[in-house]
């Protein structure tokens, strides 16, 4: 139970350390490449990732570290789905014109569904994983977060622009 109490300002130490490293780039006098933006998203959508995957699930010190190495591992699955899927559903959408070859129309359709099969087996052990860290109710507090996050952080990021967008504006006056 004395490990809960940790976790909380472990949250806040991470969003603190996510915001401080983007900082200077948010008040910076010269331009920020295109680069650097990217860099600064995805380092401030990670550690946002974070903070609300510990807010939501309120994990021990010991279940900290094995979640978010599954969480991780989980989110790069889907990553590489999406971009597998992504090109073998170009491909289908191409070959649906175009039915002049029933055997390359046949492999792109068993491709697209190896695919799905081998990302739904995947995510399923991913998920046992993880499962067997978490107690039932957080493994219900898990779920719910893994089906609303990507929304929360959404909104959280068009917040912070907007908020970036108003100070740029107060700067310049």
């Amino acid at each position: 139970m004395k490990s809960k109490r940790y976790i909380i300002p472990l949250a806040l130490i991470l969003l603190v350390v996510g915001i401080v490293v983007m900082l200077p780039y948010l008040r910076a006098e010269r331009p920020v490449t295109e680069p650097e933006k990217a860099q600064i998203s995805s380092e401030l959508i990670e550690a946002l990732k974070i903070w609300k995957l510990i807010h939501a699930v309120s994990p021990t010190t010991e279940q900290l570290v094995p979640l978010l190495a599954k969480f991780n591992e989980l989110e790069e699955l889907k990553k590489i789905y999406r971009q597998n899927h992504r090109q073998i559903y170009d491909q289908l959408k191409r070959l649906q014109d175009d039915m002049r070859d029933v055997d390359v129309s046949q492999k792109v359709l068993d491709d697209y569904r190896q695919i799905e099969e081998q990302f739904i087996h995947q995510r399923r052990e991913i998920k046992s994983e993880i499962n067997k860290i978490l107690t039932v109710d957080q493994q219900m507090k898990f779920e719910v977060f893994s089906f609303t996050y990507r929304r929360d952080l959404r909104k959280t990021m068009q917040l912070l622009l907007s908020l970036q967008k108003v100070d740029v504006k107060s700067q310049s006056k």
